[in-house]
């Protein structure tokens, strides 16, 4: 639009260029309702709403395009101070300390990684091996007990390990215990989310799914098979998990940069027992350990009873499932341990730029 059509509009209204935008409008309306009174034509009051049209757009692309000139300037004027606040925060502010390489809490010290897990263990395996392995006892229990109350939790059933190799299952489902799992990994989700921690999301996303698959959709005949199976598989893939979970760093709220020592140490000595134990049964060294803790041998309700009357396990499959899944979970800390401890994503990285 030029400068001569919009000066034919504010004639055609007869008002200054520099009225406001209420005065304007209220010329129009004297204007537009003189033509009224005179019985002027429709053409005659068109012109006239496209000129005060015309005139209110004009306004208000000039606003437009002051309020972005205005928000332009405020932006450089922004940048620009903060620019200079980081360049005198840098030339006030210390040189950064770098991370005690011997910090035992530390996740990303290459000493800890690489020294902790082999020493805390052969510890754990010394201790086990010694007098003092009978004070080890119950914890080596409690993480049987904790094989079976994991997978009945899963299957949305209620459980209560005790130390004294003893685990009392609900025979039904509960939405409260249902519920309440969920509601703990939402929890572990949401923890981690806020500390941009990956391993927490991860991991609550898996136990979620995992727990509405075996809560709904696992038949209850093979739930209460895998119950039985948890307790000696709990001894290897939870003692497992204990040793592995060492190198995952949780939210701040479970405090475990110390924490997951005790978690190492005692996972690390019944790892090692339920181990050696069972590659003896499959020497022939050792039976297979019919019965229960609180019955003795005698008790038909034994988890290897269970296999075998309820379910048709064989000797055979018996002495193979659990050395294989020993061995599965050998093989995994093994990764797990070369994975952190070397780290080969860093050597890759760098070995990529030396190339470059």
């Amino acid at each position: 639009m030029n400068e001569r059509e919009l000066e034919q509009c504010y004639a055609a209204l007869g008002v200054e260029p520099g009225i406001g935008s209420d005065a304007l409008k209220r010329a129009y309306l004297q204007k537009s309702y003189a033509l009224i009174r005179r019985g002027a034509s429709e053409e005659e009051r068109e012109r006239l709403r496209m000129a005060h049209e015309t005139i209110t757009a004009h306004r208000d692309t000039l606003a437009r395009q002051q309020q972005a000139e205005a928000m332009a300037r405020a932006k450089a004027a922004l940048a620009v101070a903060q620019s200079a606040q980081a360049e005198a925060a840098a030339e006030e502010e210390p040189t950064a300390v770098p991370a005690n390489p011997y910090d035992p809490s530390s996740f990303d010290s290459p000493l800890v990684n690489a020294l902790a897990f082999p020493v805390v263990a052969v510890l754990a395996i010394l201790a086990k091996r010694s007098f003092f392995g009978f004070f080890l006892t119950g914890f080596h229990v409690w993480v049987h007990e904790f094989g079976h109350a994991t997978v009945a939790w899963l299957t949305g059933k209620r459980a209560l390990p005790l130390p004294i190799g003893w685990t009392n299952i609900g025979p039904e489902k509960s939405l409260f215990v249902y519920f309440g799992i969920l509601f703990l990994l939402g929890l572990m989700f949401v923890a981690g989310a806020k500390e941009r921690k990956v391993w927490p999301m991860f991991f609550a996303i898996v136990l979620a799914l995992a727990q509405a698959w075996m809560t709904w959709w696992l038949p209850e005949e093979t739930a209460r098979m895998w119950i039985a199976f948890a307790g000696v598989g709990g001894e290897f893939y939870l003692a497992a998990a204990m040793m592995g979970m060492f190198y995952f760093q949780l939210p701040e709220k479970f405090r475990w940069g110390g924490c997951r020592y005790f978690f190492l140490f005692v996972g690390a000595g019944s790892f090692f027992e339920t181990y050696v134990f069972w590659k003896q049964v499959k020497r022939g060294e050792e039976g297979i350990p019919y019965g229960s803790m609180v019955n003795g041998e005698d008790d038909a309700g034994g988890d290897m009873n269970t296999l075998r009357d309820d379910f048709g396990w064989t000797q055979h499959r018996i002495i193979y499932t659990y050395n294989h899944l020993a061995d599965a979970c050998l093989v995994a800390l093994v990764v797990v341990y070369l994975a952190f401890a070397l780290r080969p994503d860093r050597l890759a990285v760098r070995w990529l730029r030396a190339r470059q």
